[in-house]
């Protein structure tokens, strides 16, 4: 029996934007920290980067890592448990149809002819 595939759910499809856009705001955070560290253009970014590293000590590198690891660990978690799910209702359909198929047939007995005969 080929396993089906499912329409998402509409928590699936929040869960999933918003860790897109959490992921996407950890990669532009690493891209600008990686700009501010590398390349030695004074501009109001390194400012920037400077003031988040007195402020928060850390820059913008290392907080866009954090950032992006957690949306990562958040997509994996919300795939998983969907995952779980979605095989849980596929193994209960085919013990549905195993317990279906097996079922015997009502047999029914000729009672009017005699075995003599």
């Amino acid at each position: 029996m080929k396993k089906k595939l499912k329409q998402l759910s509409l928590f699936e499809i929040i869960a999933y934007s918003v860790l897109l856009l959490l992921g996407l705001w950890g990669l532009i955070y690493t891209l600008l920290g990686f700009i501010c560290e590398f390349l030695s253009i004074n501009s109001g970014l390194r400012y920037a980067n400077n003031y988040v590293r007195n402020v928060f000590g850390t820059s913008f590198l290392t907080c866009g890592l954090i950032v992006l690891a957690v949306s990562v660990v958040a997509a994996v978690i919300v795939l998983l448990v969907n995952a779980k799910k979605s095989d849980r209702d596929f193994e209960k359909s085919q013990r549905r149809a195993a317990r279906l198929k097996k079922k015997p047939e009502s047999e029914v007995v000729d009672v009017t002819s005699s075995p003599a005969e």
